[in-house]
């Protein structure tokens, strides 16, 4: 191959080993998350369904990752063809997915206020300390919503991590919005660094599919050279 063949060769497999990490360690995040956060029980949803996710997804870019190093590694025709299809896949579902939340952004956000609102119908304090903790609200419209139910106000309605201790200075918990608006709040700010990223991530992976199907070729044209001369 050609000065430029192996400066693309190095690039694309230096991409695959940065992509190889990360899906160990999404794998890694979701195994912790299936452990450590089986609290958020009272959704109404498969409590595991995030994590799975997330590990399944790093267990899928593990797979196309290691496909793409040792094809390039190797310089196999194959392995690299068989990456190439992949890349392509990835790309698709990455289109669909990102297609999905340009188009369903209210839909997006009325699942993340359904949420929260399940969190409290289901009674998960728990989890519902987490999000106060988190991002500085209390219950899920307001706190008036712990006197309707005959509750003191928790700890982390004033910034304390221990939620079993009560909430003393009024000032601090009326002042804090519900959990339910500052949630979808948050999704509703970063909705647009979501769908651009997204965006990112499939013209990245559209390019990746272009090189590699362009090495595919070069690698099995090399191939029937060789085995011509021979």
């Amino acid at each position: 191959m050609g000065c430029l063949s192996g400066i693309v060769n190095f690039i694309l497999y230096i991409v695959n080993v940065v992509f190889l990490i990360v899906g160990i360690l999404l794998i890694v995040l979701g195994s912790i998350m299936l452990s450590d956060l089986s609290h958020f029980n009272g959704s109404g949803e498969d409590p595991n369904t995030i994590p799975i996710c997330i590990t399944v997804l790093g267990g899928l870019i593990f797979v196309v990752s290691f496909f793409g190093c040792f094809g390039i590694f190797k310089q196999s025709a194959c392995m690299t063809g068989a990456y190439t299809s992949m890349m392509f896949v990835l790309f698709i579902l990455q289109l669909v997915l990102t297609c999905w939340v340009f188009v369903n952004r209210n839909a997006f956000l009325g699942d993340m206020s359904n949420l929260v609102s399940n969190l409290w119908n289901n009674k998960d304090y728990t989890a519902m300390g987490l999000l106060e903790d988190a991002f500085g609200c209390c219950g899920n419209t307001g706190y008036s919503n712990y006197n309707s139910v005959n509750l003191p106000v928790p700890g982390t309605c004033c910034g304390y991590l221990d939620r079993s201790s009560t909430c003393m200075d009024s000032y601090v918990y009326q002042s804090r919005p519900g959990c339910n608006s500052k949630f979808t709040e948050f999704w509703y700010d970063n909705m647009d660094i979501i769908r651009w990223s997204g965006l990112g991530i499939c013209i990245f992976e559209l390019v990746v599919f272009l090189i590699a199907g362009a090495l595919t070729n070069c690698m099995r044209r090399q191939n029937a050279g060789g085995q011509a001369y021979a």
